[in-house]
Parts: C-alpha cells; structure tokens; sequence
C-alpha cells in the first residue's frame, strides 16, 4: 500500500468523526468527536508531510480539552492564536495555501474559547475551518479529506440551520 492511500485511509476515518460531530446539539459531544478526528486526520497529514496541519491539530486537540474541562486563563486566546502563527508559520512547508491551517485554528481559537459560544455558533464556525481544511487537504493530496471537508462544510452548514436551540 502506498502513503498517499494509507494517509487517504486515515483521513476517512477521521472525516467520519468530524461528520458525525457535526450532527451533534451540545457543545462537549461536537468539541470530543472533533478530537477523535483530528488523531485520525493527523495522522494522515504526517504521512502526506503536512506538517503545518499536525502542528495546528496538536493545539486544536489541546484547546478543545481546555474548553470541556473549562480549563482557563487570562489571555488564554491570544496564547492560542500566537501559538497557531508561530509555530503554523515555522512548520509550514507549502507555500501561502499552507497557512489554511493557521486561518482556520485562529478562528477556532475564538470560538471555542468563548464561553458563551452555543453548539449553534460552533457549527457555523466548523462549516468555514471545514472549507479551509478542504482547500488544504487537496493541495497535500489528501483527496478523501478534501472531499469530506466539502461534504462536512455541507452538513455543519445545514445542522446549524436545523439546531434551533443552539445548546451549550
């Protein structure tokens, strides 16, 4: 088996993941299924050399415990930001598409660390980090996570409308 159908593969799964975590109504269930992806889509990316996306997967896993266990401190945001730009930045091996990932964790950042965020707000925030892990995963050859992403965009994008009660 080759490394881009293993790395295809893996990224499936996670896709899987990220699909079901989209139809999910409460904040902790979306933020729990996106981790389970991430391990899997990360590891995918290592695979293809997508650095830049495994270094923004280890922050996104981390904040997103941070926001189950409501784990918090002053400036936590603006930590996360800077540490998605810094490090997104050094690992970043393919040019301006390869800051997709930085765009998109940055705003993760905002939105998951927001207390006040509902499973509404969340949805619509994974619908655009979605459409940009699209773009990425085709420019790294990650064909299936490319198509996923548009497929999740989709489904994020209609739950969203559908999750009236937006829950925390």
């Amino acid at each position: 088996m080759n490394d881009v159908l293993i790395a295809n593969i893996l990224t499936i799964i996670g896709q899987g993941f990220t699909f079901y975590s989209s139809t999910r109504k409460e904040k902790r269930a979306i933020l729990w299924f996106q981790i389970v992806a991430m391990l899997f889509m990360s590891a995918g990316s290592l695979i293809l050399k997508g650095y830049s996306a495994n270094v923004m997967d280890a922050i996104a896993i981390t904040r997103n415990l941070m926001s189950i266990y409501s784990l918090s401190f002053p400036g936590q945001t603006y930590v996360f930001i800077a540490i998605a730009v810094i490090f997104g930045s050094l690992f970043n091996n393919i040019g301006i598409l390869g800051y997709l990932p930085i765009l998109a964790n940055v705003v993760q950042s905002i939105v998951v660390l927001n207390k006040k965020t509902t499973a509404r707000q969340l949805q619509f925030m994974f619908a655009f980090v979605s459409l940009c892990w699209a773009i990425y995963n085709f420019v790294i050859k990650a064909y299936a996570g490319a198509v996923f992403d548009a497929i999740n965009m989709l489904s994020f994008l209609f739950n969203g409308i559908m999750n009236k009660t937006g829950k925390a």
